[in-house]
């Protein structure tokens, strides 16, 4: 088999723009908003707490000019000690504004941006593989595999800061490429969009630089070509106002405390592994034994190991990752269809080297750097990244097959057709049935489901009780009944008390109000008068007066709430 390379790629458009081309587009841009919005405020079951501190941080804003902990418009929000990076908090202050403190505000900013992304991704394949036209064949090859990516609607369903930051980062190539090859003023907004990412997730400030200093060397001779110093220097100056509060917040707790809780260095275990093989020799302090056996060698091949991860066929096609917030059971982050896809993306990349094909395989490369430098890898979430320059080869790879399937026998093209057509509708309605279906029901636990339940049950009862006592099983469950109540900020404000941080570098609230957040020891709290007691199956006997029991999806109970009163 034999082909024939074309080092200079020429796509057809689709001619005159046909009401098929732009029927097309539009298909697929509305199909990208309905698998992103429909039935939003249910599906993911439940609300994290990190979603839970976004919306009551925009709420808290709008009604003090306050964060939770009382700091005026912060560029990084404290909330469990955490900071998390600004701009999620501020995409969602009008949405909250507007529709009010629930989580279809909160979750609605992150499903339009990735809806977003479908069109512009289709801009930038445009730009990357030379043509003029939005409406061509491999732009609507990457605009239909990225609408429908269970990767990326995934990140595209919650308020998640990583899908966010990611179509920052989109445009922000999108623009240095309009930069290079049309006008060179284009730079401005593609240096604000890479700084924005800096601003939207931790993950991005480590991927975003690199990248953009890839394209500087990537692109070199053509910036030189049309290199204006008077938008240099714009782009230069502006950035750099627009950078500065970043790099002095960076400098400071908000900076540091994300990587002190997550990366290797967090994991004793190498350490420990490092001293151990060194106990092994007569000499554990000898130069050679040293040189072997090191804490940059040991974590090194610890990174080295996370990043190859990223690229495990079983996380990217079967499995996916192994945190249940960040995966749908039995699914990876792409498609089946994919496998072949992408290794004829790859394949036909090398092959005919069209116009800007390093900068896919730079971006690739890159895009799983920072979730390596964590303990928790392969991560889905950090290496979000990722799904761009995938979903771009095997959109090449399915441009390509079906070009080449042009010039094949009928008989194989009809067989090849059909299995497509049956195929890929089948494995885009199995991940929907994963995902709506069986996923409330495997992981319900992993969204915090039930809060909103025990909130509505209890505000209804609270004024008969003096003190109510919430389990600390799940993940900061104080943010969780602040969210539900809406309890005023202001007041908040003047209660609120972090507690030490713990292993991962976490803080928490354990009071507010007449409520406790605590591990649920009922022998302690029976002897509390006029006390409402809220902890999991197994937390509460059965000899306790139960008032009412909160199901999960899958009929097991989340929840029991009990009075210590007879």
């Amino acid at each position: 088999m034999k082909f024939k390379v074309n080092n200079h790629l020429k796509i057809k458009p689709i001619k005159n723009h046909s009401k098929l081309g732009w029927g097309l587009l539009i298909a697929i841009i509305l199909l990208a908003g309905f698998l992103r919005i429909w039935n939003l405020n249910h599906n993911p079951h439940g609300f994290n707490a990190d979603e839970a501190a976004f919306g009551y941080n925009a709420y808290s804003l709008i009604e003090t000019g306050k964060d939770e902990h009382g700091q005026p418009w912060p560029i990084n929000f404290k909330s469990f000690a955490d900071y998390k990076p600004g701009v999620y908090v501020y995409l969602v202050l009008p949405f909250v504004k507007m529709l009010g403190l629930n989580v279809w505000a909160v979750r609605l900013p992150a499903a339009l941006l990735g809806t977003l992304a479908v069109f512009i991704l289709m801009l930038l394949v445009r730009d990357l593989f030379g043509e003029k036209k939005v409406i061509n064949p491999l732009s609507l090859w990457a605009g239909f595999f990225l609408a429908v990516s269970p990767w990326h609607i995934h990140f595209s369903r919650g308020a998640w800061e990583a899908g966010t930051a990611t179509v920052f980062t989109l445009i922000g190539v999108w623009f240095f490429l309009k930069a290079i090859k049309y006008r060179f003023a284009y730079i401005l907004p593609s240096v604000f969009f890479f700084i924005i990412s800096l601003y939207a997730y931790h993950s991005t400030r480590l991927i975003t630089p690199l990248l953009f200093i890839g394209l500087v060397l990537l692109y070199r001779q053509k910036i030189f070509q049309k290199v204006n110093l008077k938008w240099i220097l714009t782009a230069a100056i502006g950035g750099g106002l627009v950078l500065l509060p970043f790099i002095i917040d960076f400098l400071g707790p908000a900076g540091l405390s994300r990587f002190a809780g997550l990366s290797i260095f967090a994991d004793s275990g190498p350490f420990w592994r490092l001293n151990e093989l060194r106990g092994q020799h007569p000499d554990h302090f000898a130069w050679s034994v040293r040189l072997l056996h090191n804490r940059y060698l040991t974590y090194g091949l610890v990174f080295f190991s996370n990043w190859l991860a990223h690229f495990n066929g079983n996380f990217l096609f079967i499995l996916g990752d192994v945190i249940e917030r960040s995966k749908v059971p039995e699914t990876g982050q792409m498609y089946y269809f994919d496998i072949p896809l992408v290794i004829a993306g790859f394949y036909f990349l090398f092959l005919k080297k069209p116009s800007n094909w390093p900068l896919v395989i730079f971006w690739l490369l890159l895009a799983p750097l920072a979730a390596a430098i964590t303990f928790q890898s392969p991560s889905a979430l950090r290496a979000n990244m990722m799904v761009i320059p995938l979903v771009i080869i095997s959109a090449y790879g399915a441009f390509n097959i079906f070009a080449w399937l042009k010039k094949r026998m009928k008989l194989l093209r009809v067989i090849l057709y059909l299995l497509l057509i049956f195929f890929i509708p089948w494995n885009i309605g199995r991940y929907l049935h994963q995902y709506y279906v069986h996923y409330p029901q495997t992981y319900p636990f992993a969204w915090e489901y039930g809060f909103e339940q025990i909130v509505d049950y209890v505000k209804g009862v609270e004024g008969e009780y003096e003190n109510i006592y919430v389990t600390e099983k799940f993940d900061q469950p104080y943010i969780l009944f602040l969210f539900y109540q809406q309890y005023p900020p202001s007041v908040f404000q003047k209660e609120v008390i972090l507690t030490p941080r713990d292993k991962f570098n976490y803080s928490t609230v354990r009071n507010f109000g007449k409520y406790h957040f605590q591990a649920i020891d009922w022998e302690n709290l029976k002897s509390k008068p006029k006390s409402l007691v809220i902890g999991v199956e197994g937390e509460i006997p059965s000899s306790a007066k139960i008032l009412k029991n909160i199901y999960f999806p899958h009929g097991g109970i989340a929840f029991q709430i009990a009075t210590t009163e007879n």
